[in-house]
């Protein structure tokens, strides 16, 4: 009889824990389809402020390497 009370109190926890975990959503949630779209004006005075003034250049290289390996066995 008490193993049956105790399987019956765990069951009872993990359901309601799952049921708090994985529960049914409302209809007030909105989906989220991963695009984030990033909008802003350059024209705004704190935008301008950050970015300074143009100087009508419009290059911009990165650069970028791995290096595999040790270097202190070189040489």
């Amino acid at each position: 009889m008490q193993r049956k009370i105790s399987l019956f109190i765990l069951l009872t926890f993990f359901a309601a824990l799952a049921s708090l975990q994985f529960g049914c959503s409302g209809d007030t949630e909105t989906p989220d389809d991963g695009d984030v779209s990033v909008s802003f004006d350059i024209n705004e005075p704190n935008m301008k402020k950050a970015l300074g003034d143009d100087d009508g250049y419009a290059l911009a290289i990165h650069y970028g390497s791995d290096i595999h390996g040790s270097l202190e066995t070189c040489g």
